[in-house]
Formats: C-alpha cells, structure tokens, sequence
C-alpha cells in the first residue's frame, strides 16, 4: 500500500474516479496529499495500535524542569502519543506520574526512563489490512463534502469509518498474550 491507494480507498467510497498519483496536479491528488500526512497520524493517536508502538529507555536531560517536577526527559522525534509509563515499562506495571509539555516528558522518576510510544509508522507495507481500510474511511469522511457537495456523503463515509475501526480495533487487540492477573506487579505487591 501506499498514500495514492490508501487515498484511492477513499474515492471508491465516494465512487470518485481514482488518482495516478497523490503527486498529479488534479486537485482531489492535492487534496489527498496536503491532508493525508494529519489523517494518518491523527488515526494512528486514536488507539495503541500494534503495528505503531515503539519502546524506548529515554536518558535523563541535564536541564531540569522550572517547578513541579524534579526530572525531564526528551521524547523522540516520531511521538505521536506516549502510553501511561510504569516502573517497568510494561503494560501492567506500577504508574508513574508524568506530564507531557513541549516534546518532554516531565515525573520525579529516575532515568533511564522505560517508555512506550505510539510512533509516526510511514512504512505502509507494514499496515494491517484493516488499518488501511479505517485510513481510507477517515479520509473519505474528511474529504466528502469538499468533493461531493454533499452532506450525506459525509455521514455514509462516517458510518463506513466506524465500521472500519471496529474491525480494526478488534483485530489489533487479539493479537499478543492477555496479561493475567497473576502477572500484574500491582497484585504481587500486595
């Protein structure tokens, strides 16, 4: 897949004639490509996908925080959205308090810091089918009234959109192993 057939996906929701090329100086491929970029990412903050999860161990940054918090740590440049941290960095770990502020994540806890994050994924082959169905969706509910004029246009691809996100969602979330609640660090604490 790339953004001219995820964007493609969209028009044959509209039943639109496709585009060579989000490139081509049609304006539907100018559409597609100022607003394909925002949609994408949007979608990808929307839920922890699986696909689009990164962890890291972020180093402590020499500057401290003005107040409120004793550390800082800077988040990576594709962050889209940080998962709750924990001490361990796992899902079911202790919570640590944070902030995000201006591209740091801000806590009293110690360096390094295990950290899980939604990530800026361009690599399209990696997309699940039905994550590239659910982008198409959203950008068919994006671009249907500028295209068709057409308020209902906007609510049919609305509808598809979150059809498409319900399989998407449930298709992502059975894939890995449910933490039992023998495994969780705060059962065993007490």
């Amino acid at each position: 897949m790339t953004p001219t057939d995820i964007s493609n996906l969209a028009l044959d929701l509209l039943k639109e004639a496709p585009i060579t090329s989000i490139d081509e100086g049609r304006a539907i491929a100018m559409w597609c490509k100022r607003n394909f970029d925002v949609t994408r990412d949007a979608l990808l903050e929307e839920a922890d996908w699986n696909f689009a999860l990164k962890r890291v161990k972020l180093p402590e940054d020499s500057d401290k925080p003005a107040f409120g918090w004793t550390r800082q740590f800077t988040l990576p440049a594709d962050c889209l959205r940080v998962l709750p941290l924990t001490n361990s960095g796992l899902p079911e770990g202790q919570p640590i308090m944070f902030e995000v502020e201006g591209g740091k994540i801000l806590t009293d806890a110690c360096g390094p810091l295990p950290v899980r994050y939604v990530y800026r994924a361009e690599e399209y082959d990696r997309y699940p089918a039905t994550f590239c169905t659910a982008l198409g969706a959203k950008l068919a509910t994006r671009m249907a009234h500028w295209l068709t004029g057409k308020s209902n246009y906007v609510q049919i691809a609305s509808g598809l959109y979150q059809d498409a996100m319900n399989k998407a969602w449930l298709s992502d979330a059975i894939q890995g192993t449910v933490p039992r609640a023998a495994d969780n660090q705060w059962v065993d604490a007490r």
